[in-house]
Parts: structure tokens; C-alpha cells; sequence
């Protein structure tokens, strides 16, 4: 009895440990194709909690896979040569008390414009706090690697 006890003592905390949900959703403007976009200029003006940045920089890292990082003035060349660049407003949250879900959204804008072009969503709900930011950065990044899934070709600056 004991044994069998012990057996499922075990199968109940890999069941409650592997527990955690995530829910994403990606919305573009009409008429834009992000598939033309190859360059990225980040920003200052991202918002979330101070203790979530290393989430905010392993975004801006996935990001920069996909398409080129560029400097504000190298951006400003490559719209000048017809070239479209795109500006990422990153927003993490995490609920500490309300049974903890973390929110990561990141709004593209259109550098030129300045018109949002596509808004990229996701949460995780998981048992710990961590495993709540874990889920939602995975699910995210799954949502980045098929927008700019055909953008991850080498890109050469001119």
C-alpha cells in the first residue's frame, strides 16, 4: 500500500507540475504585409515591470533573428532607399497575487508612419510565477517565428 502511495504521490506532482496553459493571438493591419519588413528599430519605450527585462532583452534577441536591428539614423537611409523598417512597443506584465498570469504583448508600428501594423499577444498561466513568464514567452516566440518565419534569410545593409 505503501508503494502504490508512494507511486502516486509522484504521478500527482508531474501532473501538477506540468500543469500551465498559454493563449496567443496575432492581429495585422489591413493592407500590410510584414513580410516586407527586414529592419527593426528598437526603443526606450517599452513598458512593464523593471524585474522582467531579461524577458524584454531575450524578445528584442528573438526579434533581431528575424529581422535586421538597426540604428534610428541608419533607419531613416533605408526608408529614404524604399526600404520599410518596423518599431516594436514590448509590454510584459505579471499578476503577483490574482492567481498570476503574466501578459506579453508587442505592438509593431511602421517606423515611417508610425501606424501599427501588427499586434502580437500571448499569456501563461502556469503554478509559480516563473512558470507563468516561461508559458507566455514560449508562446509569443512561437507567434514571432510565424510571422517573420520567411524573413529569417541573412540580410546586407546598403
Amino acid at each position: 500500500m505503501k508503494k502504490f502511495t508512494f507511486i502516486l504521490s509522484i504521478v500527482f506532482l508531474a501532473l501538477i507540475s506540468s500543469c500551465g496553459s498559454s493563449q496567443s493571438i496575432i492581429n495585422t493591419a489591413n493592407g500590410y504585409d510584414l513580410a516586407k519588413y527586414k529592419y527593426v528599430v528598437f526603443s526606450a519605450n517599452n513598458e512593464g515591470d523593471a524585474e522582467l527585462d531579461d524577458i524584454l532583452m531575450m524578445l528584442e534577441n528573438d526579434i533581431s533573428e528575424k529581422l535586421q536591428a538597426v540604428s534610428p539614423e541608419t533607419a531613416r537611409v533605408l526608408i529614404s532607399q524604399g526600404e520599410n523598417v518596423l518599431s516594436p512597443k514590448i509590454n510584459i506584465k505579471t499578476e503577483k497575487w490574482d492567481g498570476g498570469e503574466t501578459y506579453i504583448s508587442i505592438t509593431f508600428y511602421d517606423y515611417y508612419t508610425n501606424r501599427s501594423v501588427a499586434v502580437i499577444k500571448s499569456s501563461g498561466m502556469g503554478i509559480s510565477i516563473s512558470q507563468d513568464q516561461e508559458i507566455a514567452y514560449k508562446a509569443i516566440k512561437k507567434e514571432l517565428n510565424k510571422v517573420f518565419n520567411s524573413n529569417s534569410q541573412s540580410i546586407e545593409i546598403r
